[in-house]
Formats: C-alpha cells, structure tokens, sequence
C-alpha cells in the first residue's frame, strides 16, 4: 500500500511542480534577456490577441477621457494603431524591453497614441546578458510575485509586481509543456 502511494504522488508531485519550472525558466529567460528562451516559453498568437484587446480598451479610455476633456487631442486613428503597436509588443525583444522598462514602455505606447505616429521605437534591440544564479536572484523573483496558483487543471495564473507595474500572466499545458497565453500589463 505504501508503494502504491509513493507512486501515485510522484506524478501528482511533478504536476504541480511542472508550471513553477515554466515560471522560473521564463523569469531567466527575461533578466538574462534570452530571446530563445522567451521565445520558446510563449505561445505567441493569444499573447498578441491579448496585447491587442488591452490597447483597444486603452483607447477607448482616452477617447472616453478626451470626449469629457476637450482639451486632448487623439485622432480615430490611434485605434488602427493597435494592431502595429501589438506586432512590435508580441515579440521577443518587446517582451524583454516590456519587463525591464515597464514604465519607460508605457510611456511609449502613451506618447505613440498621443501623436498618431508609428510606433517604430516600442522594440529596441535587447542585448542578451549571462544571469548568475547566485546571490538574490531567484528570491527576487518570489519578492515581486503577488499570488501564483492554478486556475483549472490545464491553467497557471501569476501575478507579479515589476519596479511598481503589476502584471498578470496566465500559462496553459500545452502537450508536455507550459506557455504563456496571457500577459496584461498596465499602461496608466
């Protein structure tokens, strides 16, 4: 009986360890800015979609704002904008400059609405740098989580706190793996 225990908790054990690993492997992949890394860890069409639906609801804030204020200018433009400003966010390099510079980030995507213009700037070169797992590295990482839990069976849910953002990301088991499905980031 005792056997028959052991084994049933050593895959029940590595289940819910599995997603803690995708979270850890990606949190590396960020700080040493690995493009590979964040590459692999996310499933990139929904994380694109999501981008996309947070910058139209952003705009229709600013529109909304605008309408009562009258003293913002932001043209209907601004909305075909979203897309392009997802295509330069939904990427490796964005992802990257997104979770170093979050606010710098925000800023950006303010100013690009603002003006109306391309938003060519959101996804400068990032330069991969060796992380050193010494040191405080990995309990920074549990100092910016807020909560960490499993949502359904097949979903994994952070939220963290990164240099005074929070952001909520969502993984899903895809196959024998766990991808980033979700990411919600501020950007007021």
């Amino acid at each position: 009986m005792r056997k028959l225990s052991i084994t049933l908790c050593i895959p029940v054990l590595t289940y819910l360890i599995w997603p803690y690993i995708a979270l850890i492997k990606l949190y590396v992949g960020l700080e040493s800015a690995n493009k590979k890394i964040v590459m692999e860890e996310i499933h990139w069409p929904p994380i694109k979609k999501g981008i996309e639906k947070s910058l139209n609801h952003f705009v229709k804030e600013i529109l909304n704002k605008n309408l009562k204020q009258q003293n913002l200018q932001i043209s209907f433009s601004a909305v075909s904008l979203t897309r392009k400003i997802a295509d330069e966010i939904a990427t490796p390099e964005g992802i990257i400059y997104l979770y170093h510079n979050p606010n710098k980030y925000a800023d950006q995507i303010r100013k690009t609405f603002e003006k109306a213009t391309e938003p060519k700037q959101l996804s400068p070169d990032i330069k991969e740098k060796p992380l050193k797992l010494e040191g405080p590295n990995i309990p920074s990482l549990w100092e910016q989580i807020d909560y960490i839990f499993f949502t359904d069976f097949s979903h994994f849910q952070a939220s963290f706190n990164v240099k005074g953002k929070p952001f909520t990301i969502i993984w899903e088991r895809q196959g024998f793996d766990w991808k980033v499905v979700l990411l919600n980031f501020p950007l007021t």
